[in-house]
Parts: structure tokens; sequence; C-alpha cells
């Protein structure tokens, strides 16, 4: 029980961590690989005969209280093994996108041998460039609102694919709880193209002036 209470702590750390807005697939990605380096680091730790639980406090408590517990906790080095190829299986496609996600999360580093044929001549252009070399600094989408489209069109539809990709349901089920909110039973009788442009103003992080916009219709529908 001890060993569950620690394992789900960090499970529900890592879940906490791919929740929320803003997130692109190499966010994603990078919390995912520090959670399964972080399973070697476990596994590694029951490897001992005395073992390391420094990140286990609940086992630590339990050593503590009873320390004839100390002989079973390699057991649990089995459990961690198990966890590792549950991941790796379900996270493969991550794996196969890795070169995609290096040349979004840092262009001018990334080897352009590696990247697909059509992407490497646009490439080449940009990390020759000095501007963008100073622009080093700046990562992810800040980084790719800056080439021109007329001169990385390529480029910066790759970048568009990437950044648009969903790596969680988060964004769906909040969308959708902002659209139960909107068509509410006392608003039933909304049409569709009204609430495709309620949800578009429900799910903008733009902040809009809504007032004086209904202030400069010549005819503004206040009870909507």
């Amino acid at each position: 029980m001890a060993f569950l209470v620690d394992i789900t702590s960090h499970l529900n750390h890592l879940n906490a961590q791919l929740q929320g807005r803003d997130q692109t697939v190499s966010d994603l990605f990078a919390h995912m690989n520090a959670f399964q380096r972080k399973l070697v680091l476990f596994k590694e730790g029951f490897s001992f005969s005395h073992p390391n639980l420094a990140h286990f406090p609940a086992c630590e408590e339990m050593r503590r209280d009873v320390p004839e517990c100390n002989k079973t906790f390699h057991k649990y080095r089995a459990d961690i093994e198990t966890l590792q190829e549950q991941f790796k299986n379900r996270f493969q496609d991550f794996y196969a996108m890795q070169p995609q996600i290096a040349l979004f999360t840092d262009p001018l580093s990334a080897t352009v041998s590696e990247q697909p044929p059509e992407l490497q001549l646009e490439l080449c252009e940009l990390q020759s460039d000095p501007f963008f070399q100073a622009k080093g600094n700046e990562r992810g989408i800040l980084f790719w609102r800056l080439l021109p489209e007329s001169r990385f069109p390529l480029l910066r539809d790759f970048a568009l694919s990437m950044a648009s990709m969903f790596g969680s349901t988060y964004i769906c089920e909040s969308n959708f709880s902002t659209m139960k909110h909107i068509k509410s039973k006392e608003r039933n009788r909304l049409t569709d193209e009204t609430l495709f442009h309620l949800m578009q103003i429900g799910c903008t992080n733009i902040d809009i002036d809504i007032q004086s916009i209904v202030h400069l219709q010549e005819r503004p529908q206040v009870s909507h």
C-alpha cells in the first residue's frame, strides 16, 4: 500500500503536467521523457539490498516503523519495469516523431540530414541567417512567428502542423464545458452559427471589449 501511494503520487504529478492550455507536443514529450528518466532512477533505487527510498516517502515511513519490511521492497523493481514497458508501448508515437519534435523545439540546432527532404533547403537558409541566430533565445511558437511566410513557406507550414496537434483531450473537454455553459436550457434556440461565434469568444485568450462592440452597432441585441 505504501508503494502504491508513492507511485500514484508520481503519476498524478505527471497527469497534472500534461493538462492545461498552451502546451505543444514538444512540451508534452518533454514531460514524458522526464518521467521515464524518473522511472529509471526509481528502478535503480529498488535494486539495492538497502533500497534508496528518497523519492518514496510512504515507503520510507513504513521502513522506519516496520524495519523488517526493508527485505521486501526489492520486489517492486519488477512493477516499475512493467510500468516502463507500458509507457514505452503507449507513447511509441512520440518517439516516432522525435526528429520533428526536435526540429520544432530548436530549429537552429536540428540536424538537417535527419529532416524531410522538402524542409532541408529552407532549414539550411534558416540556420545560416545571422538574424535568426541572434534570436536563438526564443523558443517554440515565439521563434516560428519570426519567420516570413514568403521566405520559409514550408517551414511555416510544418510549424503550424506541429503547433496545432492535440497532445491531450484537455482543450476539447474544457471547450465542451464552455459550450454546455453557453447553450443552457434557457438558450436552447441558439442557431449553430451564433453558437459558433459565442464559442470563439468564450474560448479565446484575447481580451475583447464586448461593451464597446455592442455600442457600435446600430441596433444591438442586448438580450444576447
